[in-house]
């Protein structure tokens, strides 16, 4: 069976030579044709994205400054407003304890152990639902008060640019196209260039064997002409964007839609009096708990199992060497030196019911009476640890219902800060994309400079 051949070794066969040698040049010249479409394509995508890229960089830059800077106001706001109506910081209590765990004297861990109950009975009796809720409210009006600053910052006159340049490509750029659209203005800059330097499509080049040199002679300089009509449109973009940055220098973000002052919603989570008798059964262990220490010293200051005083430790869990922080474990001489993590979490000494969150207010309070039925027989105590874990449990659940006494649903406040946020990153945004570098550095760094002299 013969083998089948195909249409063009039929027209071959039919037409003979002069056929293959003219279906080739339409080929050759349709490649050309190509070359040329997809580099005038490639030419003018870069130069548009170029640009594009360079507004949304410094967009971001301003953006980010912006939300920066009111992130440092909410804080410091946050901070004032406490301070101001009253309402006690956290407990921070894991980085206590991982003081604690650092003292080398019993005597000041005793004095430091002291002042954290007084603390936490300042706290309990000062952070009440509505105090919290007045913190709040006072604190919206000091951030929308602190972000009003932004306004102060001006922008900064734009970098020279050579006059006649500036406006030889501006001429250009304007005669091209009458719009506000940059990207418009680039493409229809490119355009005319191309128009200028008498651009040829596919069917344009010479065709036929002797013409193939001249064709790719002609597709070089068709090329050369597109990569100059790219050169001078983003030449021109580039005088547009100076003098659009001209024309903002002194500008200032003036925010859009305000919104109005946070109604954070605070109610007491955790019922007083239970809390008060925690308190009190917790003040009642430590006076135990400041005698075992008294009698055997720090090595029994942080119940059982505790790496306290043990000169190489036993688990690599036990030290964190992510610090550069030499410390003292123990109370003697010779003791080894290592690096303990500066947050260190109260350890689980007791078991507790396995919700989340362990043991109930209700249930640490009768468990602490419980621990404080025992009798402590000096040194002469079997298990001297028990009240030591005793301690430690209590004060962890303190602290855990201090911190939790008033609920707050921050989502509202979140959302204000958000929207304080938005109503200065849109103009922010809008403004930073007209400037030039220069003058989104200079941005950047005077809203910067302002977060610091809060």
């Amino acid at each position: 069976m013969a083998e089948e051949r195909s249409v063009g070794e039929l027209l071959d066969e039919l037409f003979g030579f002069e056929s293959v040698a003219k279906r080739q040049t339409a080929l050759e010249q349709y490649d050309r044709g190509e070359l040329l479409r997809k580099a005038r394509s490639r030419e003018l995508l870069g130069v548009i994205e170029g640009v594009e890229a360079a507004e949304r960089a410094a967009r971001e830059s301003a953006v980010r400054a912006v939300d920066g800077y009111v992130r440092r106001v909410e804080f410091d706001s946050l901070a004032r407003a406490r301070k101001q109506v009253g309402v006690v910081g956290p407990l921070q209590m894991e980085r206590r304890y991982a003081a604690f765990l650092r003292m080398e004297d019993k005597a000041e861990l005793l004095a430091r152990l002291e002042q954290t109950l007084a603390f936490i009975e300042v706290k309990l009796r000062a952070n009440t639902a509505d105090r919290v809720r007045a913190a709040y409210d006072a604190a919206g009006a000091l951030v929308l008060q602190g972000a009003a600053r932004l306004s102060d910052v001006r922008v900064v006159d734009a970098a020279p640019l050579d006059a006649d340049l500036l406006c030889t490509q501006l001429e250009q750029l304007r005669c091209a196209a009458d719009t506000t659209d940059l990207a418009g203005m680039i493409t229809a800059t490119f355009e005319s260039e191309l128009s200028a330097t008498g651009p040829r499509d596919a069917g344009g080049f010479a065709g036929g064997v002797a013409g193939d040199v001249a064709g790719d002679v002609a597709l070089e300089r068709e090329l050369t002409n597109v990569r100059g009509a790219a050169q001078r449109a983003r030449l021109a973009a580039q005088a547009y964007r100076a003098e659009r940055a001209a024309r903002v220098a002194g500008s200032a973000v003036e925010p859009v839609s305000l919104p109005q002052s946070a109604c954070v919603v605070c109610e007491t989570a955790c019922d007083a009096g239970e809390l008060s008798e925690l308190l009190a059964q917790v003040k009642k262990s430590f006076e135990t708990y400041r005698r075992v220490v008294a009698d055997g010293g720090l090595f029994c200051a942080f119940g059982a199992g505790s790496p306290h005083g043990i000169c190489r430790g036993s688990s690599y869990f036990d030290y964190d060497a992510r610090f550069d922080e030499d410390v003292l474990v123990g109370e003697y001489d010779g003791a080894t030196r290592h690096n303990v993590r500066r947050e260190v979490a109260i350890p689980e000494l007791v078991d507790e019911a396995s919700a989340d969150g362990g043991d109930s207010l209700a249930a640490a309070v009768a468990r602490m009476r419980e621990f404080n039925a025992r009798r402590y027989d000096g040194v002469l105590d079997e298990d001297p640890a028990c009240h030591v874990n005793a301690f430690w449990y209590g004060l962890k659940k303190l602290n855990q219902y201090c911190e939790a006494a008033v609920r707050v649903d921050e989502r509202a406040w979140d959302c204000f800060i958000d929207k304080v946020q938005f109503a200065y990153d849109e103009p922010a945004g809008r403004l930073a994309m007209q400037m030039d570098d220069k003058q989104v550095a200079a941005f950047v760094a005077a809203v910067d400079a302002l977060g610091a002299a809060e």
